[in-house]
């Protein structure tokens, strides 16, 4: 879960081991109809796309290598922190930075943060 390794393609997108609040996070997420996936830029470069009640957003800011990881895993923990009404054994908050939360507001025209 959560690793990127090269394809038969060669693309290589790094490799991530989640943590244990991360796992979870990911999990409840994938239950509650919140998708976050890398979308591909380039053979170097992702971007983040967020599916929720089937309305997408797209980050405004591209990831390479391994940072892809960390950010759609740090979604995931935002996400599952706003929502969830469960609490990690130590609440881990992590909020996008407020220009990609203001730039993926105004490219989708939609409220998923």
């Amino acid at each position: 879960m959560g690793s990127g390794s090269k394809s038969k393609g060669g693309i290589d997108m790094g490799n991530y081991i989640a943590s244990t609040n991360e796992q979870i996070a990911y999990v409840w997420c994938i239950n509650n109809s919140i998708y976050i996936t890398p979308k591909a830029k380039s053979t170097t470069e992702w971007y983040i796309c967020i599916v929720i009640n089937k309305k997408q957003s797209i980050s405004p800011e591209a990831y390479k290598k391994i940072d892809i990881w960390k950010q759609l895993y740090k979604y995931y923990l935002y996400y599952y922190n706003k929502y969830s009404n469960k609490a990690f054994d130590e609440v881990i908050v992590v909020k996008p930075k407020q220009k990609e939360v203001k730039a993926i507001k105004e490219s989708s025209n939609q409220t998923l943060f």
